[in-house]
Parts: C-alpha cells; sequence; structure tokens
C-alpha cells in the first residue's frame, strides 16, 4: 500500500508540471525580457505594497501584476563569485555561466597591449558582442523561425549588445557622447528613421545633447532614463509590429537608471525608491501598450529578473554594528611591492602590470628568464593581501591551474567564473560588506547573498502563477527556449523551470 501511494504522488507531480502536446504547440507572439540593472531582491518584497495595484480598471499595473500573474521567485540567484553588469546580462540570455561563456567581468586588462579590455570592445565594429562564446536565446530562436525579430535596448551598450545576442535585428543603446540612441555597425550601418526621430525629441523634449552632456547624464540618472527607454521600446513595438509575426519575436529591454543611481545613492536611499515606483508605472506603460496593439496580453511572455544587486552604504552596515568598509587599492600596492621587493629584489618592471575589480595582473616581463618565480611571487602576494583589513581569501592562478581553490561555496563561485587570460594572476575575495574604494557610494562585484539575489519572474500562458524557490538566472533562457520549441544556447547549462508549467 506504501508503495501504491508513492507511485501515485510520483505521477500526479508528473502530470502537474506537464503540457500536453497541443499546448505545447501553442508558442508566444512575444516574448519581452525586462532587466533592471542592480535590483536587489528584496526590492520587490520592501516596496510591494506601495506599487501600483494589478489592475486599475481595464489596464494591467506593473510589479504587483507581474507577481500576482506569474511563476514569481522571489529569490533567483547568480552562483558566481562576481556579480556585475556585463556577466550579468550574458547569463540571461545564453544560460550559461561566465566560464562558459566568456564573460567574467565588465572589463579586465590585457597584458600583451598593456590596456583594459571592455566587454563589448571590437577593433572591427567598434562594439559588438563577438567577446560573447556561443549562442544566445534570440540567435537560437533565429535558426528554427527565420522571419522572428529580436531587438534589445538599454542605455548601456553592454547590456544592449549582451541581450542582443549575435542575431538581433537591432541592438540600441545611448551614446554617451553624442547623447543620442545608437548601434554599432556590426548590427546595421544606420539606424532605421524611427530611432532617428526619438532621437530629435531627446533634445527637442529634454535637452538631451552633447552640447548639454553633463547635465544630460544626470538626467539618465533619474526617471528620465526609464521614461526614455519604455518610449524607445513602445516606438519599436509600434514600427516593427512585434508580435504581430507569423512567428515569434523577442524584445529585451534593460533599465540601466535604477544601476546609475544605486552606486550615487545606495539602496536605501529616498532616490532608489522614487526609482523603482517609476519603472512600475512604466512597465505598466509598456505593458498597457502591447495589450492594445496585440488586442490582450494572452500570447506574450513577459519575463521580469535583474542582472545583479547591490550592498549596502558602507555607512549603514557600521550605523547597524555590521564590520564594514572600503578597500584602498594604493594600500594594496604599497604593501605589495614592498614585501615582494624585499624578498625578490627589484623588479626590472612594475611587480603588478594592472588591476581590475579585484583582479590583479602581474608584469610577465619579471618572470621572463625566471618562469618558476611567477608561482613564488604570486603565493607571496597573496600571504600579504591577506593580512589587509577586509580581505577574506585570495586566490591565484598557479593554485587553481593545480586545481586549489578556496575552501566551501566561494570556492564553487570562482570554478565558475574563473578565465585564463581574462581573470587576474591574483584574485582578492573581500568580507561580507567590503568593497574597492572609489567614487560609488557602494558597489556589487561579490557573490554575497545581497549581490547575487534578484527576482525572477515568468509570466505567460505557459507558466502557472505561483511563489517558486530554487531557481539560478541561467536557467530562464533554457526555459523560455522550451515553450518556444527551440534549443537553448550552445553552451546553457541552465536547466528547464518545469514546475512553473502546465497550463
Amino acid at each position: 500500500m506504501k508503495y501504491l501511494i508513492i507511485a501515485l504522488t510520483l505521477l500526479s507531480t508528473v502530470n502537474a508540471n506537464a503540457l500536453t502536446f497541443n499546448n505545447y504547440l501553442k508558442k508566444p507572439k512575444l516574448v519581452i525580457v525586462l532587466v533592471i540593472d542592480q535590483f536587489r531582491a528584496d526590492f520587490l518584497t520592501r516596496f510591494q505594497k506601495t506599487f501600483m495595484d494589478e489592475k486599475v480598471k481595464s489596464e494591467v499595473g506593473g510589479f504587483n501584476f507581474l507577481m500576482k500573474n506569474g511563476a514569481y521567485f522571489p529569490n533567483a540567484e547568480y552562483n558566481v563569485l562576481q556579480s556585475m553588469t556585463c556577466p550579468g546580462h550574458a547569463m540571461i540570455m545564453s544560460g550559461a555561466l561566465p566560464h562558459e561563456n566568456g564573460i567574467v567581468l565588465n572589463e579586465w586588462f590585457e597584458k600583451k597591449t598593456n590596456k583594459k579590455i571592455y566587454c563589448v570592445s571590437d577593433d572591427e565594429y567598434k562594439l559588438s558582442p563577438r567577446r560573447l562564446k556561443g549562442t544566445t536565446l534570440g540567435d537560437e530562436l533565429k535558426n528554427v523561425y527565420k522571419s522572428s525579430k529580436v531587438y534589445s535596448i538599454a542605455l548601456k551598450d553592454r547590456s544592449s549588445i549582451m541581450l542582443g545576442g549575435y542575431r538581433a535585428d537591432l541592438a540600441l543603446w545611448i551614446d554617451n557622447d553624442e547623447m543620442k540612441w545608437t548601434t554599432s555597425s556590426f548590427y546595421r550601418n544606420d539606424i532605421p528613421d524611427w530611432v532617428k526621430a526619438e532621437n530629435e525629441k531627446l533634445v527637442k523634449n529634454y535637452k538631451l545633447s552633447k552640447e548639454n552632456i553633463k547635465e544630460a547624464k544626470k538626467d539618465l540618472a533619474t526617471y528620465l532614463g526609464v521614461k526614455i527607454t519604455v518610449d524607445m521600446a513602445i516606438k519599436a513595438i509600434q514600427e516593427e509590429k512585434l508580435g504581430k509575426n507569423v512567428s515569434p519575436d523577442i524584445l529585451a529591454i534593460s533599465f540601466s537608471t535604477h544601476d546609475m543611481s544605486g552606486h550615487t545613492n545606495g539602496p536605501d536611499s529616498l532616490e532608489i525608491r522614487g526609482i523603482s515606483h517609476v519603472e512600475d508605472r512604466e512597465i505598466s506603460r509598456l505593458l498597457n501598450v502591447v495589450k492594445k496593439s496585440l488586442g490582450s496580453l494572452d500570447d506574450v511572455t513577459v519575463v521580469l529578473t535583474a542582472d545583479h544587486g547591490i550592498a549596502p552604504n558602507v555607512e549603514t552596515s557600521q550605523a547597524n554594528k555590521i564590520d564594514s568598509g572600503k578597500i584602498d587599492y594604493d594600500e594594496v600596492y604599497k604593501k605589495v611591492n614592498e614585501r615582494l621587493t624585499k624578498k625578490f629584489g627589484k623588479p626590472s618592471k612594475d611587480w603588478i602590470q594592472g588591476h581590475r575589480s579585484f583582479h590583479f595582473y602581474l608584469n610577465e616581463e619579471n618572470f621572463t628568464d625566471k618562469p618558476e618565480l611567477k608561482a613564488l611571487v604570486q603565493a607571496e602576494m597573496k600571504t600579504v593581501v591577506k593580512t589587509i583589513h577586509g580581505v577574506r581569501d585570495v586566490a591565484t592562478s598557479n593554485e587553481i591551474d593545480n586545481g586549489k581553490f578556496p575552501i566551501g561555496e566561494i570556492g564553487e563561485q570562482l570554478k565558475r567564473q574563473y578565465l585564463a587570460g581574462i581573470s587576474g594572476d591574483v584574485i582578492l575575495i573581500p568580507e561580507p560588506f567590503y568593497m574597492e574604494k572609489d567614487d560609488n557610494c557602494t558597489t556589487h562585484i561579490t557573490g554575497y547573498s545581497y549581490d547575487r539575489s534578484v527576482p525572477l519572474i515568468l509570466m505567460g500562458k505557459n507558466f502557472k502563477a505561483g511563489v517558486y524557490s530554487g531557481a539560478n538566472v541561467i536557467d530562464m533562457a533554457p526555459t523560455l527556449s522550451f515553450i518556444l520549441g527551440i534549443l537553448p544556447g550552445s553552451n546553457s547549462t541552465g536547466k528547464v523551470l518545469s514546475q512553473t508549467l502546465g497550463l
């Protein structure tokens, strides 16, 4: 009898999570991927009661509408060592971890050229997705549905490019020098007339121009940045007739304003609360335009997530008697140079050639005649850096090459994000609530819960509304691939969130 009950339970579980074949054949006409840059998981729960109602008369709301009508994961995660914009957006649409998709940092130091490399820089096209290894959701969609359209929009170039992937019809972002919407010749040689018309509005209505660049950049970090992002998304829907195609279309949008404000004001500020409410209203505006354009949202799948979270301000943590602070690179350089020179003698070149985001790159010229010295220098540097207050651990490329990682989850996170040639020779891992000393009020380059935890919502006819646990953000793309009837991205290792399916 006991085994019969177990068998029946298993069968009922399988049936509950299974789509019928006919339902599986019904693909969404439009997939909208909404990414809020630096939107920590608890922002939705903290502000939920003050967001718009789920529905306002005949119109749908914003966050509350999505939370109540979608499969909502309040605490989806990025299980990586360092959460940041370019890696986050790359993971969202590729379903692959950084060591698989090649995007491990926003920027890294390249020894042979002695310069910092930007994650979307391209010598031929200036900006492109060519540093991304493998395909994205949109790339795979176009393999199956030749007429499908893929558009991506963000104020930040790296956000739009990583969401658009290789085969986007158009990836749009704001040119920070010209203060206008632009793209790369990787996608097309000129922007469409409807984009040019929006650029004219930026100058006429909002005074955004290179002549007014200082004030324009400030304005993008306010409600205006959210509004013009949605304006452009609505224009793309209308002009490109997204969702009215014979095959599914994708519109991916990233709201960069949240991050711009967050770095300056911090997660507990009135400014971030205000920006969150603007995003709520603007998402509602977008969804109602889509609803009117298509007649309903029945054939629309909407996804909401974020590329990373954010740490509390140092002052906030300290006020709560939590050890917190900023690690000064000048102190690191000073202590490392003194220690290494004392032990190994004066080098022919500076010991550290460059650094970025707690990654330190040693000067190879110091090891030309003594290759065995490099491992010794790394080990000594690790010893001295670990004495700096706020440093939890240090990893070296020599240790990693020999299979030695920090103990526990941090070591597992490092495995998922380390890539030889891009990651540093020496990687500093800070204690919780410690960050780089720079001009930012706070930042987000760790694997701690406040940086890695974000919301994930999947809403549409293929998903069962409810609150769920246990999602990784890389699960989003393969789940959408499943309902679209296409392959996941080539390097995807995320899983289909089958518990959300079945309607």
